[in-house]
């Protein structure tokens, strides 16, 4: 029984970390999960052979398995000839591209729903790009929504103004104030009463 049991031990494919926390933002069925873990990890080539032989597929569950990857837009054949024969790869950079987007608009649907709702409409690609240049200049999410409270408190509601309140709070340091405060607040919502620790 050991020497079944060492046979599921072993471990042939590896996958990226980054993957594994975002495949499931895409639209695949394990069967696809599974053909991508096989061109990830043995090749980029339609080997029907070697898939059976990995992954214990039927012809027709290749076929169909690939058909809707390629229909999903996550994969894309190369086509090429060399020396007169026509190869056919697989390129996976759809999958990365998708991949990379979930993320980008996981990690920044917040900040720009939050904008959209405070100000009560859709923003421009111009306002998308300050915002993108605010955080990239090391401005947290929180301090930016603070900003853009503190432009609403004066009724004001430019971009410009934002910009030049965050210029502001970090020339003068306010933007660790804004996170003390943030902690602070935490620190307040504590049920002190209800403390069984």
């Amino acid at each position: 029984m050991s020497d079944l049991r060492k046979v599921f031990e072993t471990r042939d494919f590896i996958i990226n970390n980054n993957i594994i926390k975002n495949i499931s933002n895409l639209d695949i069925n394990l069967d696809e999960f599974l053909l991508i873990l096989y061109f990830l990890n043995v090749s980029l080539f339609l080997d029907t052979e070697d898939i059976k032989d990995k992954l214990g597929f039927e012809d027709e569950k290749i076929f169909n398995t690939f058909s809707s990857l390629l229909n999903k837009k996550l994969l894309e054949m190369d086509v090429s000839n060399k020396n007169g024969e026509v190869v056919e790869k697989i390129k996976l950079d759809p999958l990365y591209d998708r991949l990379a987007f979930s993320v980008k608009t996981e990690n920044q649907t917040d900040i720009y729903s939050f904008f959209e709702r405070e100000l009560g409409r859709t923003l421009s690609s111009f306002e998308y790009e300050l915002i993108n240049k605010w955080l990239e200049n090391g401005n947290s999410e929180d301090t930016i929504k603070e900003a853009l409270k503190e432009a609403i408190l004066n009724n004001v509601r430019s971009f410009k103004y934002i910009d030049k309140i965050l210029y502001d709070w970090a020339k003068n340091g306010v933007k660790k104030k804004v996170q003390e405060e943030k902690s602070l607040e935490d620190m307040f919502e504590y049920d002190w009463l209800d403390d069984n620790e």
